[in-house]
């Protein structure tokens, strides 16, 4: 009896511990959380904030004008609002040129009674003379690279002696280190940066007209590529550094005056000459797109107002935009900034406008709206 009463707590005791088990061990109150389970329950840690990202150029419009009773250098934004005046001085300050990281702008100015060149920030700040010679120094290039700038002068010319005699400078864009590249009796002007900073394209005429030379930049080893009785000028470099746009009246009419002239491009080592534009008006001023696809340019019929075209690089699908000269492309590509009279296109002396349009001919619009001059656009990306 002892045996079985002893068999019957031990089977009853098994049961409550097997019950007991199946229950998770709950005989009663709930029991209080793991720490496994608290360690869950807390909060994950904050996710790391990413690094913000570089601002963008924001791209703006330099000119000159004489809306406040001399030329100064203004900034506006592509649709022409938020004008900014740049300079301020009662000398005349023009030809402004941005830097190619958008950081400076280039121009000159007869503030210290001839023209030198000078260059400030995006803001107008930190304003630098560049050069400092007693005769005129004009027409600032930045280099592709943003390291120098070329610009032209008379400063080695007798100043009683006509015709002038501008020769072509390179410096550093501090204004260190002044190379003079070309030193003939000619007039040189017109030049225009390769894309790897290396060389200059530029107009000269020691034979009596104007032809196309390419120096380096370093003042060695100049190369004429053109070699005719005609006037050659306005080269201008495409982007890739393979060719060389400029205007010619190789085939002028001279029943025309002034004959007309047409665009040609010609490969950097002087071959490959190749005829662009064909018709019996002024083609020029050629402006390459920042892709190098196309070119624009200005063309008028003798001194009829001028238009602005637009061509593939091969010359093909010539298409007419709009009344206007100087075209200056966006770099983006899209559009295309460039001067003009108001209105009816009345040419009023001193009232000049600055006007843009998609390179397809949309989207037209009036940047500039005063009684002033308003010229010489260029239009860079600040920083």
């Amino acid at each position: 009896m002892k045996i079985r009463a002893l068999s019957i707590i031990m089977a009853t005791t098994l049961a409550a511990l097997l019950l007991s088990a199946a229950c998770g061990g709950q005989t009663g109150a709930p029991a209080p959380p793991t720490a496994l389970a608290r360690a869950t329950a807390t909060a994950a840690p904050p996710t790391p904030t990413p690094a913000a990202a570089p601002v963008a150029p924001e791209e703006r419009i330099a000119f000159a004008s004489d809306r406040d009773g001399n030329d100064e250098i203004y900034a506006m934004n592509p649709d022409g609002s938020s004008v900014t005046r740049l300079t301020n001085h009662p000398a005349r300050d023009w030809q402004p040129v941005w830097s190619p990281d958008g950081r400076r702008i280039a121009f000159v100015s007869i503030r210290d009674g001839n023209g030198e060149i000078y260059a400030m920030n995006a803001d107008g700040s930190e304003l630098t003379r560049l050069t400092n010679h007693d005769v005129h120094d004009s027409q600032p290039v930045w280099s592709p690279d943003g390291r120098r700038i070329a610009f032209i002068a008379d400063r080695d010319t007798d100043p009683l002696y006509v015709p002038e005699n501008k020769e072509l400078y390179v410096m550093n864009a501090d204004g260190t280190d002044v190379t003079r590249l070309t030193n003939h009796d000619a007039d040189d002007r017109g030049h225009s940066w390769s894309p790897d900073s290396r060389r200059i394209a530029f107009s000269s005429n020691p034979d009596g007209n104007a032809d196309i030379y390419v120096a380096n930049a370093d003042g060695s080893g100049t190369t004429r590529l053109t070699h005719h009785a005609a006037s050659d000028w306005q080269p201008t470099w495409s982007p890739d550094g393979r060719r060389v746009a400029f205007a010619s009246t190789r085939d002028g009419d001279e029943r025309w005056f002034p004959p007309n002239a047409e665009i040609y491009a010609i490969n950097a080592d002087g071959s490959g000459l190749t005829r662009l534009t064909g018709n019996d008006r002024v083609a020029r001023e050629p402006a390459w797109s920042p892709d190098g696809q196309r070119i624009a340019f200005s063309s008028s019929r003798g001194h009829a107002h001028s238009s602005i075209y637009v061509m593939n690089a091969d010359g093909s699908d010539m298409t007419p935009l709009i009344r206007g000269y100087g075209p200056v492309w966006s770099p983006d590509g899209r559009r295309i900034v460039f001067t003009d009279y108001p209105g009816d296109g009345d040419i009023i002396m001193g009232d000049t406008e600055i006007y843009a349009i998609n390179a397809d001919g949309s989207d037209f619009a009036q940047l500039t709206d005063n009684d002033a001059s308003d010229g010489s656009p260029s239009w860079g990306r600040a920083r």
